[in-house]
């Protein structure tokens, strides 16, 4: 017990002069706001991570792309389309509601698909990041407040590296993440 005591104190500090540039992950997989959502979400799948940062054409952060908007945006569509249906039809036969409620998510999921990655970043995500210079501890307290899974690491205005909550965690478990690879 005493031991996790030392451990837990030794991890804090070392959180308060850590920089985020020894923690974060340098080799970062963006994304084009100008991108098909297919092709993001193809990438995202293909990498197995659940997010990534989206910037412009010029390389600018603009936001983050999460599996999560991909699957809300879905949802959005399929929601709207199953409210129009039930406003406007009086079937009740439970064979044709569930093929119309296919149709409704295959069409939801070609036209989120074919949407850019600009049309389903959420509209007011604010859109946080930090320097490489920044502490460990910064990192922690705005990844915790915002209760988000990943920050971008920004030098002059492009993105250079990301830190997620997995690098803190194994930065304070003393073990190198994959960033230290």
């Amino acid at each position: 017990m005493q031991q996790g005591g030392v451990f837990a104190e030794g991890s804090a500090a070392r959180s308060r002069w850590m920089s985020v540039n020894n923690v974060m992950t340098r080799e970062v997989v963006s994304i084009r706001a100008s991108e098909d959502v297919k092709d993001a979400w193809l990438l995202l799948m293909e990498m197995d991570i659940s997010g990534a940062p989206v910037v412009d054409d010029n390389g600018a952060l603009v936001g983050i792309l999460s599996m999560t908007d991909i699957f809300k945006a879905v949802l959005d569509r399929v929601q709207k389309a199953r409210s129009l249906r039930e406003s406007t039809t009086q079937g009740t036969d439970p064979e044709a509601v569930d093929r119309e409620e296919l149709r409704e998510l295959s069409l939801a999921l070609r036209a989120v698909a074919e949407s850019k990655v600009a049309a389903v970043l959420p509209k007011d995500q604010k859109v946080l990041s930090l320097a490489p210079g920044d502490s460990l501890d910064r990192a922690i307290h705005i990844i915790a407040e915002n209760n988000i899974n990943r920050l971008p690491v920004v030098d002059n205005n492009k993105v250079v590296g990301i830190i997620t909550r997995q690098d803190i965690i194994w930065t304070i478990a003393g073990r190198p993440g994959k960033g230290s690879e």
